[in-house]
């Protein structure tokens, strides 16, 4: 029985990761390692292992690195501490893979701690581009330590074969979200009301906020004063808003947020929705707005429009439901304008395609968990060699 050892540091990245967990861990020929680390330790950011216990995941490993602070330093220290803590635990469990996904600067740790103990790594959603955030780096240099690639669509599949990755470790699966929408693994309105006092007969916004990484000194501020402005234009909506990332600035975001929710009945603010909630309350939403992923990749399928604000997720490949604004109150309000009143726009979300579903069948974790079984582990998994492809293979990513 193989052992696949997973790695989860944030709310968003564990409800991708929850179909491929129980994919594995209903395997007869696979055995799940689960390391939880990162916010998901964090009191005040929801303490969200509670929700992998709820779920049923055995957590095998705990490994509690986060400093409580937004700086550069912290983050590093960080980084640093993950990644001598999770080298005794490689060497004690000796996986057969390690398997992470994104692109998040938390997965440097365990990747860097497997590389070394000649591991091999699987990692989910490779190929991608964000070119406002650190994620852009992090994400490539991820992509050429692993071993094995599942990229979500056929595009970010090219992409990772243009680095010169060999055909054969790339595996286009498509989004786990989607499998997650598919699967109707969310809260049901009833749910939604009693867990978090979410009146449904109101219209809902949605709202998620991550700082853009690449920015410096005060344009976290200077963004979120703008998001704020535009959204007291919006009084009439319920504004139901979930924390930042832990990333720099951060905290700036949520002391915006604490004082924008305290004195308007409107506005409810949560630490953390959970994914299964998270995603019971895009389903309802009027509009997603914000800069979080989950408004380009799940948001689609729900028929839901986005209205996406910077240049955070600049680069992603989009649905027809996304309407791209910049970080000002006037463009904001504009884009959330068409969102909720332009007929012919909404009358256009329900034909919308998502690139995130390549198959229509949402099943990325029966792929992944097919290539996890089957493929040989030996030394051509590991000698990795630069392997650029001709022109007319990029018809096998069905790229024009």
């Amino acid at each position: 029985m193989r052992k696949i050892m997973a790695f989860t540091a944030t709310r968003a990245e564990y409800g991708l990761l929850k179909p491929i967990l129980r994919g594995i861990k209903q395997s007869p020929k696979l055995e799940l390692s689960l390391v939880v680390a990162g916010e998901h330790l964090v009191q005040w950011k929801g303490y969200t292992i509670n929700e992998i216990k709820k779920d049923g995941f055995k957590i095998n490993e705990i490994i509690n690195s986060s400093l409580a602070s937004d700086r550069k330093e912290a983050l590093i220290k960080s980084v640093g501490l993950t990644t001598i803590l999770l080298s005794d635990t490689i060497r004690k469990v000796e996986p057969d893979f390690l398997l992470l996904l994104g692109d998040r600067y938390e997965l440097l740790a365990p990747a860097i701690a497997a590389l070394v103990q000649r591991i091999p790594i699987a990692h989910i959603a490779g190929g991608e581009t964000t070119y406002g955030v650190l994620d852009e780096q992090v994400r490539h240099a991820i992509t050429k330590m692993a071993h094995l690639h599942f990229p979500t669509t056929w595009e970010y599949g090219w992409r990772i074969r243009q680095m010169g990755e060999e055909a054969w470790r790339i595996h286009v699966v498509g989004s786990p979200g989607i499998e997650n929408i598919n699967n109707c693994d969310y809260m049901l309105p009833n749910e939604l009301e009693e867990d978090f006092g979410i009146n449904l007969e109101k219209p809902i916004i949605l709202v998620t906020y991550h700082p853009e990484t690449l920015e410096k000194g005060s344009n976290v501020i200077n963004d979120i004063e703008q998001l704020v402005r535009a959204l007291k234009h919006f009084s009439g909506h319920q504004q139901v808003i979930t924390y930042p990332g832990t990333e720099v600035g951060y905290q700036n975001i949520i002391e915006a947020w604490q004082q924008y929710a305290a004195d308007r009945p409107n506005v409810i603010l949560k630490k953390s929705l959970g994914s299964r909630g998270y995603l019971g309350l895009m389903r309802l939403a009027s509009v997603v707005v914000g800069n979080s992923s989950s408004g380009i990749i799940e948001a689609p399928s729900f028929h839901v429009p986005t209205v996406n604000i910077g240049e955070r997720q600049k680069g992603r490949i989009r649905a027809d439901s996304i309407i791209d604004v910049p970080c000002e109150e006037k463009e904001i309000v504009k884009g959330i304008k068409k969102a909720l009143e332009d007929r012919d726009f909404r009358q256009s979300l329900k034909d919308v395609f998502n690139p995130y579903d390549p198959y229509g069948d949402g099943n990325a974790s029966g792929r992944i968990v097919k290539v996890l079984e089957e493929i040989p582990i030996n030394r051509k998994l590991l000698e990795k060699h630069l392997d650029f492809p001709s022109p007319e293979e990029k018809r096998n990513y069905h790229v024009q």
